[in-house]
């Protein structure tokens, strides 16, 4: 093998470079801008945050943007070009804090996904089945139905990463304009709406003052959620063409394009829709449908419906290709099976690694519909995600604060403006807000039991915590 890029080799099959792991290097500049697009921009949470708290939701996205996105950018940034390595931020969080705590970052991250994935699949067959009209509209709340076309959607998408990355990202790609679209349309038409016949929420004196109650402080942790994922191509560190290059850039170009479309289409589905009717599982196709029935044409809320799906998809893709480097990197270093650390002999893609990651998710598919509605199951997994995914995030702000330290960066990194004083004000903004969030995302949603909801929440998450330190100290090296 000849030297690549990065630190890379070249693959003796194949022009493009491979890292140290053996993974090829197939993400380019606007995959990986593709890649976040896809990966955070959820038009669902657009659902969660209009419908808790109409307009009082648009400063919240911006304080949101201030006090977690920016700080996680740069954060990510840092460490990227620090560290450009497999793992991100359960690599990070070695360095920063030894193996223990960061195989405990890794394990949050990759088991988070396990449950995410169920939420994420909910919310794409719901639009699928907004797609067939309203004849067929009482599938969304069948649990069968909805679980059957889960799965079927989830192994394709099991069967295209095993194929490896080449293949894959065009998932992902398809997905991000599956967002893009449907979002751009649904903010021109809620301009062309705003102008035509005013907004139908209407907005009164102080409705964009957030009135914090009970049962919505969860819904502001939802909108920090919807800014979360800047991570996820340091995941894929070794996978990336130019990594110092191309990271910081991508996050920076998707950045703009994320906070455009989540305050932006706040606004154009408020002006669409009456705050009330805003749908958790169909509200922005609903939105389309609303406008266009007004503007006397019918064909454009299915087709975006179908778009939408098809973000929810690449979302999918995007995360389970991330995620499932988590187990690879660890199997690697025999925190488990060495099996999770092999490359498939024709794709070099982690494959049991993502087909072990696919079984347990089809399994958590099946259990989270049993003994709840479509709605219920949809809420708590939700809940249970945010809570789950920010403990790394927690990790990632502290070892920014602990590695952050000028002079100690290598050639080429890009550190966070401000120098010490910078990188300390970045993560303790950062950890301060993730925290927060956490906090607000442990208060149940109205109408919900609190201590059955507590117990759901709280005792997931210390079972998951358990069993990932057993099994690091069974695996640990000796």
């Amino acid at each position: 093998m000849s030297p690549g890029p990065e630190g890379g080799t070249l693959s003796p099959t194949s022009t493009m470079p491979v890292g140290a792991t053996g993974l090829r290097r197939e993400l380019g500049l606007w995959d990986l801008v593709l890649l976040n697009v896809v990966a955070i921009v959820g038009l669902r949470w657009w659902l969660t945050s209009a419908g808790g708290y109409g307009y009082a939701a648009l400063p919240l996205w911006v304080l949101a943007f201030l006090c977690f996105f920016v700080p996680s950018g740069l954060a990510v940034i840092d460490l990227t070009t620090r560290y450009p390595e497999e793992g991100g931020i359960y690599a990070w969080t070695k360095h920063a804090f030894g193996d223990d705590h960061g195989f405990i970052s890794g394990w949050c991250l990759w088991t988070n996904n396990l449950i995410y994935f169920p939420h994420l699949l909910i919310f794409t067959v719901g639009n699928l089945v907004f797609m067939l009209g309203d004849r067929h509209k009482g599938l969304a709340a069948s649990p069968p139905f909805m679980a059957a076309v889960s799965l079927l959607i989830f192994w394709i998408v099991v069967w295209m990463n095993v194929r490896g990355l080449k293949n894959a990202r065009w998932l992902n790609n398809l997905g991000a304009y599956g967002t893009w679209l449907p979002a751009t349309l649904l903010i021109l038409l809620g301009a062309f709406a705003w102008i035509r016949y005013g907004a139908t929420t209407p907005l009164r004196a102080g409705g964009l003052v957030p009135v914090f109650r009970f049962d919505t402080l969860s819904f502001f942790s939802a909108i920090c959620f919807g800014f979360s994922g800047l991570d996820l191509g340091a995941l894929m560190g070794e996978e990336i063409v130019e990594p110092r290059r191309n990271v910081p850039r991508a996050i920076m170009i998707s950045g703009v394009i994320i906070t455009l479309i989540y305050i932006l289409g706040t606004a154009a589905l408020l002006v669409a829709l009456p705050q009330q009717n805003i749908g958790l599982l169909d509200g922005v196709a609903a939105a389309i449908a609303a406008v266009q029935e007004k503007m006397g044409f019918g064909f454009l809320a299915g087709l975006m419906a179908l778009l939408i799906a098809l973000g929810g998809v690449g979302g999918c893709s995007a995360w389970l290709a991330g995620c499932s480097r988590i187990p690879f990197v660890a199997g690697i270093d025999r925190y488990l099976p060495p099996a999770f650390g092999r490359l498939h002999p024709r794709y070099a893609s982690p494959h049991i690694a993502l087909l072990t990651t696919g079984a347990i998710s089809s399994l958590l598919i099946l259990v989270g519909f049993v003994g709840v509605d479509v709605e219920q199951a949809y809420l708590f997994l939700a809940d249970f995600t945010i809570v789950v995914y920010f403990i790394p995030y927690l990790y990632l702000f502290a070892a920014l604060l602990k590695l952050g330290v000028p002079g100690t960066a290598p050639a080429g990194a890009i550190t966070v403006p401000g120098g010490r004083a910078g990188a300390v004000l970045t993560g303790l903004v950062g950890f301060l807000t993730t925290a927060v969030s956490i906090a607000f995302a442990l208060v149940p949603p109205g109408g919900s039991s609190f201590w059955i909801f507590e117990a759901k929440i709280l005792g997931g998450c210390a079972l998951l915590l358990g069993f990932g330190w057993l099994l690091y100290r069974k695996g640990r090296p000796i």
